[in-house]
């Protein structure tokens, strides 16, 4: 099967791209990028390869030396290897020419934060191809102990648990945004929200308005494309809408922006963690834990999966509908001393698993060098 997919790749009508410097990092989009951004800065001599536009770009703005992936052709692949003395893949980019070219190169391979859903798991079981490569690797440094057995099941020769590089990377300046006349202060905000659940906070929103009067509410997207759809859920529901590139007096503040989310925390009294009321798997739980606020989450954050020791922790309350969602709001409104209690759990929960870049630094550079 490997020789087909080779063969085919290699067919490609791709540019190589020119990758210098003697490490070659790899990883998907802007999420990975920015969970292994302090890891690749340890090492002053490495080139990150991106597979999307818009993780590219983010790369160049942190000042990495960054190239687009080149599609997995084997052609460009052994290029960008030349001179290199390892590849380190983030989290879940198992290309099979890049790993395999690799080791004919005589590479050492890791992976790092390493993780691994349960239905890319099922697929990687099916596929022999994946089994085969992954079967390649030399080290995978895994985000959790779920991650490490599914990696070791798929034929990973070392598996060792590090934690998540994303709580070593979750801090980055905090913009001067120009909000007034909207005041943010003590606001919901609802965070990386969706599809479905757009409509379930809007209208969790008007139950918590039932019993509580005069706070504000701020919405971030997970997508620009869902701004529109945001603003008329809140406007059905009776509420006033401004923007955050033109702010009013409003009830309601949608983030019309990318980039701007990390520099509203620390307005909020309450942050709900978006893409966990539907099945999308949820976001990221350790930008808010990092502010030290309430977090307050629906039952699907099986993409995350940390959250489950912060639930265990006390620094997330888990609703499952729209209804439980306004109810643990209003409370959370009522009772500052809760939330503040909740909030400061999430606070140490962060505190408490910081110093994964180091313990990843360490691995690589036992085995490679400094």
């Amino acid at each position: 099967m490997y020789r087909l997919y080779r063969a085919f790749t290699s067919l490609l009508p791709v540019r190589c791209p020119e990758a210098k410097g003697d490490i070659l990092f790899h990883a998907s989009s802007v999420g990975e990028v920015n969970a292994a951004y302090p890891l690749i800065k340890r090492f002053p001599g490495a080139t990150l390869s991106v597979f999307t536009d818009s993780g590219h770009k983010y790369a160049l703005s942190l000042g990495l030396k960054a190239v687009r992936f080149p599609l997995d052709s084997p052609r460009c692949i052994s290029r960008m290897l030349e001179g290199k003395r390892a590849l380190v893949v983030v989290e879940t980019e198992i290309w099979p020419n890049l790993i395999t070219v690799a080791k004919e190169r005589g590479l050492p391979v890791f992976i790092v934060n390493a993780t691994m859903g349960e239905r890319a798991y099922r697929w990687y079981r099916r596929v022999g191809i994946f089994r085969e490569v992954v079967s390649k690797v030399d080290l995978v440094l895994a985000q959790s102990m779920e991650d490490a057995r599914r990696y070791f099941s798929l034929g990973a020769r070392e598996v060792k648990v590090a934690g998540n590089l994303k709580f070593d990377s979750v801090e980055r300046p905090v913009k001067d945004l120009k909000l007034p006349p909207f005041q943010p202060a003590g606001a919901i905000l609802f965070a990386n929200v969706r599809g479905r659940e757009i409509g379930d906070i809007a209208e969790a929103t008007r139950l918590v308005r039932r019993n509580v009067s005069g706070f504000r509410v701020m919405v971030a997207p997970r997508h620009l494309e869902n701004v529109g759809s945001i603003s008329a859920a809140f406007r059905r529901q009776g509420f006033a809408v401004s923007y955050l590139t033109d702010p009013d007096d409003t009830d309601v503040l949608v983030v019309d922006t990318i980039g701007d989310l990390w520099s509203l925390y620390r307005w909020a009294s309450v942050v709900f963690v978006g893409g966990t009321l539907r099945p999308y798997g949820g976001h990221s739980f350790i930008e808010p834990a990092y502010w030290g606020k309430p977090i307050v989450s629906g039952p699907y954050f099986h993409r995350q999966p940390y959250v489950r020791d912060m639930v265990r922790a006390g620094a997330v309350l888990v609703v499952k509908t729209h209804e439980e969602l306004a109810q643990v709001l209003l409370g959370l409104l009522l009772k500052p001393d809760v939330a503040q209690e909740i909030g400061r759990r999430a606070r140490e929960f962060y505190e408490g698993n910081r110093g994964v870049v180091d313990r990843v630094y360490s691995e690589i550079v036992r085995r490679i060098g400094a």
